[in-house]
């Protein structure tokens, strides 16, 4: 029996229409300007050391308050624990080095929605991605006592072909809402291994005491930026407690995204957001279409080419 595609495509007209709405009242920067807007907005923001440490790193560490003040982060782990004490079936176990992995919680909590807006994050992402970044996850993580290691990757692999550009395809966005230390089962790194634009070999994979790699312990508030190629992993958790963070992948716009959001997008959410907001949800995308074609948002695609649009 053929799917009825009526209500799906019914569902994401109304959605476009909305974004476009937004867009013509408020359109995201092309080319000269959008570099322009950028500069303004790390120059605001006093982020120019953060761009430095992406260029040089491959990551970055926005302190607590840079982000948002560090009681929204007790807000957030009270709700990611809320979260998965709702939805355990979705643990996959301390083997994994994940340990319990909620999935899609921007449409469940407001707080995410939050999260995904604040300026300073959005800036790195904006300097890495572009102003047409989508949003690829929205990923909570608690990590128990006893959760394994997390091998050494990068999040280019899978997602694009090696060898990677030295542009970003991909960039990560950890809230921290625990302190971070080895024995909790801090995120480690190997610095400037973005620049390699490969993935880890098999030999390395699990080579977290290798003395590249820095473990990067913070306090809670802290939000970690990483580039696409960066390699990384996470020791295993050794102390009592739990290690929670939200994850918040982001993708250049023409990557398919990893969660569907324009599928748990309401029109209550666009309501009270931006175009940027629209972006992120991927509905100036020329793709997906269902039997009702390409959508008029085609007509958004830049005709220069510029790193940040």
């Amino acid at each position: 029996m053929a799917l009825d595609t009526k209500p799906l495509i019914a569902h994401l007209a109304k959605l476009r229409a909305m974004a476009m709405a937004k867009y013509e009242a408020e359109p995201l920067p092309k080319g000269d300007a959008a570099r322009a807007a950028l500069e303004r907005e790390v120059e605001a923001l006093d982020l120019k050391a953060h761009i430095a440490d992406l260029e040089t790193n491959g990551y970055t560490v926005l302190p607590p308050g840079k982000a948002k003040p560090v009681d929204f982060f007790d807000d957030l782990r009270e709700t990611l624990l809320a979260l998965a004490e709702d939805d355990a079936s979705r643990n996959l176990g301390p083997q994994s080095g994940l340990g319990n992995t909620l999935f899609h919680l921007l449409p469940r909590a407001r707080i995410i929605e939050e999260a995904l807006l604040a300026r300073a994050p959005g800036a790195l992402v904006t300097y890495l991605l572009g102003y047409r970044a989508k949003l690829s996850q929205s990923t909570g993580l608690v990590k128990a006592a006893g959760t394994k290691p997390l091998r050494l990757h990068a999040d280019h692999s899978g997602k694009i072909p090696a060898p990677w550009p030295s542009v970003a395809q991909y960039c990560n966005v950890t809230w921290v809402t625990t302190d971070y230390t080895r024995e909790n089962g801090a995120v480690c790194v190997w610095p400037g291994s973005h620049r390699f634009c490969r993935p880890v070999p098999p030999d390395l994979a699990m080579a977290h005491d290798h003395p590249e790699v820095e473990v990067l312990e913070m306090p809670k508030g802290s939000v970690i930026v990483w580039h696409g190629s960066l390699w990384h992993g996470a020791v295993p958790r050794t102390s009592a407690g739990e290690r929670v963070t939200l994850v918040l992948p982001h993708v250049r716009d023409h990557v398919q995204a990893q969660e569907l959001y324009w599928a748990s997008t309401t029109p209550e959410m666009i309501e009270r957001n931006n175009s940027r907001f629209c972006a992120l949800m991927g509905l100036y995308s020329a793709y997906p279409w269902l039997t009702d074609g390409p959508p008029a948002t085609l007509a958004l695609t830049p005709t220069t080419e510029s790193q940040f649009e």
